[in-house]
């Protein structure tokens, strides 16, 4: 019999599991990963499980949108391990535990906060119920009551926790090899529609902790000499310590990696107010070759909205000195917010033209999901703006004209930017994939493929915001409640978009045929 079987996401974002396998192991319990990608693996789990018979179960439930897949699979696991005790955890679990507790019977309990040492005494007090009661950070039923015990204190020293289990090779991309990692915990900043704050804030202890360079270097290095990875995905909450701690961070990082002569390329998420071209010619150097920038609007009064504590100067400073440098600058945008107004879709669209007119990254945006734990929720379900449930809540934005744009742009545009297989997407997957072969080629790249490839970024870019400033002035100058007109014309752009897009895809088949062709020669 096996002790735990643990279940998760397998995206390159998802390490949790992988951290509660290790600490398990380390105290010498036997521990399975099961991957739950997709609903369609639903069966797989199930089956898995009658054959390992695990005692325990935990579901790490990392993004909420998929908590009804996790709920349905817990009843699944019910029925057919009945004497098994299923557990889950998460940001969500965490915030929603006794709702769970009570709407789903097939749970037993909740691990909240951080998950590892609080497993690890669940499963080894799991025969002992009389003693839940003290595991701090669970909740749990008991005749028919839900018990939240106290919350967990955050672990004070990250390098005490065992290097993630890596059942499983690494990724492969173009022959690099590619994995996920996390050097920090936590971030020091509160935005509104942001759970994290509150989810550390929850526990006592520091909101942001560090791995030392040393001990963090150390897992890179196994990685890079065991298994080949090459490029290393850092998704911590917030690279960036505050204040001057960044520039003491980069040299410890700058003396490691040339110490052990690690050849590395690396990928981080930071803030506009991180971003100095001295430190980030630093980090070029280093092997950091993306920076993921937490822009969210290119509105001010938006921004004010999200608590970013940021300007749209400071975002548009922050970008370009990222082109400067050389460094990919990918960006998103919360296009739509509950206070949007029409100004702000003016604003971000204006922010867009200069930011990605030019095809320097790939357009990425959308609309404010309200997510459990987070200010935005409380805010609006003070204000009785909330429908739906604690599962998945919604909103509709103030302005009705917003609100339309916000529906016939996820209608006309969703496959374009939000499928993995539309254009946007691939334009995005493209520009990472150039990032590896100037890593694996160096200087065999041929520039001109690279200007190609921004001209298409570009032309893709532009077609949607285009087709978004038609959408804008459609709402101002027609009767938005006449419905037939509206569909329309949403079915009329969504063909436009189609047919666009049917080209650009052969263009990007095409141009990634001659890269490789340019790299073999």
């Amino acid at each position: 019999m096996l002790d735990v079987l643990l279940v998760g996401a397998e995206e390159l974002e998802n390490l949790s599991t992988r951290y509660l396998a290790a600490v398990l192991r380390q105290h010498g319990f036997t521990v399975e990963i099961a991957p739950f990608s997709t609903a369609d693996e639903m069966d797989a789990v199930v089956q898995r499980a009658q054959i390992v018979q695990p005692r325990l179960v935990g579901l790490s439930i990392i993004f909420q949108y998929r908590a009804p897949e996790f709920l349905a699979l817990a009843d699944e696991l019910r029925r057919v391990l009945p004497r098994t005790h299923i557990t889950t955890g998460g940001h969500f679990a965490t915030f929603t535990a006794r709702e769970l507790l009570c709407d789903y019977p097939a749970l037993d309990s909740v691990v909240r906060g951080e998950g590892e040492l609080t497993l690890l005494e669940l499963v080894q007090q799991l025969d002992a119920p009389e003693t839940w009661d003290r595991i701090l950070g669970l909740s749990f039923r008991r005749d028919g009551r839900v018990i939240d015990n106290a919350p967990r204190p955050l672990i004070p020293d990250l390098d005490a926790l065992p290097f993630p289990s890596r059942d499983t090779p690494p990724q492969q991309h173009l022959g690099i090899g590619v994995s996920p990692i996390v050097g920090s915990r936590g971030c020091y900043r509160d935005c509104a529609f942001c759970s994290i704050r509150a989810f550390y804030g929850g526990s006592r202890g520091a909101l942001q902790r560090f791995r030392s360079v040393p001990n963090l270097v150390d897992e890179m290095e196994t990685l890079y000499l065991q298994s080949g990875v090459r490029f290393f995905i850092f998704n911590d909450d917030e690279w960036f310590p505050p204040g001057d701690a960044r520039v003491k961070r980069i040299d410890d990082l700058e003396r490691e990696l040339a110490r052990r002569k690690l050849d590395l390329i690396m990928s981080i998420k930071c803030r506009a107010d991180d971003i100095d071209e001295n430190l980030f010619r630093r980090l070029l150097d280093l092997g950091v070759t993306r920076a993921y920038v937490g822009v969210e609007s290119g509105s001010d009064h938006s921004l004010r909205t999200l608590n970013k504590k940021t300007t749209v100067a400071q975002n548009q400073r922050a970008l370009e000195t990222l082109h400067r440098v050389g460094m990919l600058a990918d960006f998103g945008l919360i296009f739509f917010d509950p206070d949007s107004t029409i100004e702000d879709v003016r604003a971000n669209l204006d922010f867009f033209r200069a930011m990605a007119g030019d095809g320097q990254a790939p357009l990425s945006f959308g609309r404010m999901e309200v997510y459990a734990g987070t200010p935005m929720l409380e805010r609006l379900t003070r204000e009785g703006r909330l429908t739906g449930d604690y599962l998945a809540w919604n909103y509709t934005i103030a302005d009705p004209r917003v609100e339309l744009l916000f529906r016939m742009m996820f209608a006309a545009l969703r496959h374009r930017h939000y499928d993995n297989t539309g254009i946007g997407k691939q334009c995005s997957l493209a520009c990472y994939e150039v990032t590896m072969y100037k890593y694996r080629m160096r200087d065999r790249v041929d520039p001109k493929l690279i200007a190609r490839l921004r001209d298409l970024v570009a032309r893709v870019n532009n077609h949607s915001l285009a087709t978004l400033a038609e959408m804008l002035d459609f709402t101002l100058r027609e009767n938005i409640y006449d419905a037939n007109r509206v569909n329309d014309q949403v079915a009329a752009w969504a063909n436009r978009v189609n047919l666009f897009d049917v080209g650009a895809q052969l263009e990007l088949e095409k141009w990634r045929d001659q890269m490789t062709m340019s790299l073999e020669t």
